[in-house]
């Protein structure tokens, strides 16, 4: 086995290679001090140490020469104290904030920031624009001031006298239309604004309101129902008494033990022992256990219009479309907004009776709501509502039902007001009103169909078709149907039923539009269904005096121009 040899220190070798020359570093070669030693050959080969060219790929072009920021890139750094200065920083040329935020794109090409950087640059220049011209405007009217104050000074005579009145009785007309007139033309000739001349018919032109008495109570007649239920062996007695002046209620509190199902027999018992042929028991009341018997009243106070104004919230002159048809039978203002009702059917309103539905919707419209507002079309065969075409609502003349183009005309404007909502990406009336400017606001038209049996008897199918997409579509684009069917004897299509969501149904034996009607008396008296509840209420309906009518419609045609 031969033994490793050892390693030992070279002195001498280690001494001999200390004495050579070091290696150059490759950038010091060809320096000014080795110029006089002649060529020298390279150790290295030069390739090795130079930078090779970026590789060029295939989307190269398309890639921007700067990294596009994100929300994940620190634009600035925190400030880190200095032991020199501190957080004092060095001074540097004030630069805006706007062109250094523009630095990190000003490589980036990109089509919707050039474009959005373009309407930025275009709304900064119309708004210089507008700033000049309110200056301009300014001046304007500082010079106009300052000369109308210098001729007042030199005693000129800035305003002109006024006409002298003509007669006493153009001055004090109610109409007011000769004293609009000379006041325009003295306002015109003054240099004074000429606003909008529009007012809103004053309550004092509604006639009078109901009588003071009727809700005193027939003390006689709730004594014969104590003494019937006496006879008849129940447990009941009258607790209070409300009514409405058409029809009262007295409140009867009965045993607890009383079963519901025996409701029917106590009506016709009750009819026969009080000589009562029009008696309706309404049960439960609500909020309580007991029984209301409905009355109809000898002695009837006609409901007014002027009452149905004042008592709702229609006197509060508020833009929201509501309207009142009378009162419930616990002496409440039936009151609705159009906008909720939809469409209206009006079913069993004989003509014979004094109970016009109809009127009480539009005067209630008319009150409150201006011919920019409001539009009224009427659809009927003679001019029973001719007088609501006078007026600067009506929307066009008088349509015949009988014609096949009779609702081609509204079905246009239905198609125009759903293209126009479309295109403002808007779904109902309210939000494109709200959009557009005053000029291209839509009004809420409402169109009258008097006599709804007869535009289902011509046998006309394209004005039923018609119809029915006005009553699918036009809630929402403003335009309301009320339609009065008259002739119980001619069935309306359940489709039609459906789609008018409000009812208001006279006596009916049949109970064809609302179930209850065969209860009710003859005359002024309904049962309502509205959209937002099931359970019909009794209304007896408010009647409009003609003279308060024509009343209206002269402040409207001669007040509001």
């Amino acid at each position: 086995m031969t033994r490793r040899k050892r390693r030992e220190f070279n002195k001498e070798r280690h001494d001999r290679e200390e004495s050579k020359e070091a290696f150059k570093f490759p950038l010091d070669i060809g320096s000014p001090d080795d110029a006089d030693n002649g060529p020298e050959t390279l150790l290295y080969s030069p390739p090795a140490y130079v930078r090779r060219p970026q590789q060029e790929t295939k989307y190269s072009t398309l890639r921007p020469s700067v990294k596009r920021p994100t929300r994940m890139t620190i634009s600035k750094a925190r400030q880190v104290p200095s032991s020199v200065y501190g957080l004092k920083k060095p001074e540097r040329p004030e630069r805006d904030e706007r062109e250094i935020y523009l630095e990190k794109f000003k490589n980036y090409n990109s089509v919707i920031v050039d474009k959005i950087v373009q309407e930025r640059t275009e709304r900064e220049k119309r708004k210089d624009k507008q700033k000049i011209k309110e200056q301009q405007r300014r001046t304007e009217l500082a010079a106009l001031k300052k000369k109308r104050d210098s001729e007042r000074a030199g005693g000129a005579k800035f305003r002109q006298k006024a006409p002298a009145r003509e007669k006493r009785h153009d001055t004090l007309s109610v109409l007011g239309s000769k004293q609009n007139k000379l006041r325009e033309k003295q306002q015109a000739a003054n240099g004074k604004r000429i606003g909008p001349n529009a007012t809103q018919p004053g309550i004092s032109i509604l006639g009078s309101a109901q009588a003071a008495d009727y809700k005193e109570p027939d003390k006689a007649l709730a004594e014969k129902i104590d003494e019937a239920f006496v006879k008849l062996n129940v447990e009941g007695r009258v607790i209070s008494y409300t009514s409405n002046g058409i029809i009262g209620r007295y409140e009867v509190k009965l045993n607890r033990a009383f079963r519901v199902s025996n409701i029917p027999r106590l009506n016709a018992a009750l009819k026969e022992e009080l000589s009562l042929n029009e008696l309706r028991i309404m049960s439960p009341l609500i909020g309580t256990s007991n029984i209301g018997l409905e009355v109809p009243l000898e002695n009837p106070r006609p409901i007014t219009f002027r009452t149905l104004f004042e008592a709702s919230s229609l006197k509060l002159r508020k833009s929201d479309y509501k309207f009142a048809v009378g009162k419930t039978v616990d002496d409440k203002i039936f009151s609705y907004e159009l906008s909720k009702a939809g469409h209206i059917l009006i079913y069993g309103n004989q003509p014979n009776y004094d109970t016009n539905v109809i009127d009480n919707i539009l005067l209630s419209l008319l009150m409150n709501h201006n011919s920019n507002d409001l539009k009224i079309a009427i659809a009927a065969e003679d001019d029973k509502y001719d007088d609501y075409l006078d007026v600067p609502h009506s929307y066009s003349s008088r349509v015949s039902l009988t014609d096949k183009e009779t609702l081609k005309m509204f079905l246009h404007e239905l198609n125009e007001r759903s293209v126009a909502f479309r295109r403002a990406h808007v779904r109902n009336i309210q939000s494109y009103n709200s959009r557009v400017k005053f000029e291209s606001r839509k009004a809420t038209l409402v169109i009258i169909i008097d006599d709804l049996a007869a535009l289902l008897q011509n046998k006309n199918p394209d004005a039923v078709r018609a119809l029915i997409q006005i009553l699918k579509q036009g809630k929402p684009l403003g335009i309301h149907v009320i339609a009065n069917h008259m002739n119980t004897k001619i069935d309306i299509r359940y489709e039609l039923l459906q789609l008018l969501q409000t009812k208001i149904a006279f006596y009916d034996p049949d109970n064809n539009a609302v179930s209850g009607t065969d209860e009710l008396t003859q005359g002024n008296d309904a049962l309502a269904v509205i959209p937002t509840s099931n359970k019909p209420n009794r209304i007896s309906i408010g009647t409009v005096n003609k003279t308060v009518k024509q009343s209206v419609f002269d402040h409207i045609k001669y007040n509001n121009r």
